[in-house]
C-alpha cells in the first residue's frame, strides 16, 4: 500500500503532465490524491516541494542504476555503454516524472542557489566523475582511443539529454533515437571508430 507522500506525488505528477504545473492547484492535488490539503502540507511546504521530491527521487533512481556497472569485468567501454543504458532504463521506467521536471522546473534547475539547482549540481558532479572513470579505464584497458576525457564526459551527458529532451518533450515526428544514440556514442568512442 502507498504512503500518503506517494500518493499526493503521484496525483501531483499526474496533473501537472495534463495541466501543467502553474495550472494545478494543491486542492486538486489533495483530492485526487485522497488527502486532505493539511496532510499535503505536512509532507510538503510548499507546492514547488513536491517537483523537488520528484527531482530527487527520478536522481536516486538513475544512481542506483548506476551503483554495479562496472562489475564483473567490464572494459571501460562497456562500463560507458551500461551508464547509457541505465539511463535510458530509468527514463522509460518514469517517462511522466521526467517530462514533467524537464517542462515545469527548467528555470528552478539553473539558478544558482535554488534546491533544485542544488541536486542536479551534485547529480551532475556525480555523473560526470563516474563517466570519467570508466573513460579513462577503457583508455588505458584500449576499449576507448585516446579522447579528451571531461570534455568527452560532458558531451555523452549532453547528447544523451538532448535525445532525451526530444523524446519525451518535443512531440516531434522523430524515429526511435536511444539506440542510435547509445550505438553512436560508443562506435565513436572505440578505438577504430566504425560509424554506421
Amino acid at each position: 500500500m502507498k504512503s500518503k507522500k506517494d500518493k499526493i506525488i503521484d496525483a501531483a505528477v499526474d496533473l501537472f503532465a495534463e495541466k501543467g504545473f502553474s495550472n494545478t492547484s494543491t486542492a486538486e492535488i489533495a483530492t485526487l490524491s485522497g488527502v486532505a490539503q493539511g496532510t499535503l502540507f505536512y509532507h510538503f511546504t510548499q507546492k514547488e516541494g513536491i517537483l523537488y521530491e520528484v527531482l530527487n527521487q527520478i536522481l536516486q533512481h538513475t544512481i542506483t542504476g548506476y551503483k554495479d556497472i562496472c562489475q564483473h569485468g567490464k572494459n571501460g567501454l562497456e562500463c560507458v555503454e551500461a551508464l547509457l543504458r541505465s539511463e535510458n532504463l530509468v527514463v522509460e521506467q518514469h517517462s511522466k516524472k521526467v517530462t514533467v521536471l524537464i517542462r515545469d522546473m527548467t528555470d528552478d534547475v539553473h539558478q544558482p542557489g535554488t534546491k533544485g539547482f542544488a541536486l542536479i549540481d551534485s547529480y551532475l558532479k556525480y555523473k560526470i566523475d563516474l563517466l570519467s572513470q570508466f573513460i579513462r579505464k577503457g583508455i588505458a584497458d584500449t576499449s576507448i582511443r585516446p579522447v579528451a576525457v571531461e570534455e568527452t564526459a560532458w558531451f555523452l551527458d549532453a547528447a544523451f539529454y538532448g535525445v532525451m529532451h526530444i523524446k519525451l518533450y518535443k512531440h516531434l515526428p522523430t524515429p526511435p533515437l536511444d539506440e542510435h544514440a547509445i550505438r553512436f556514442c560508443i562506435d565513436g568512442l572505440r578505438p577504430n571508430p566504425n560509424l554506421t
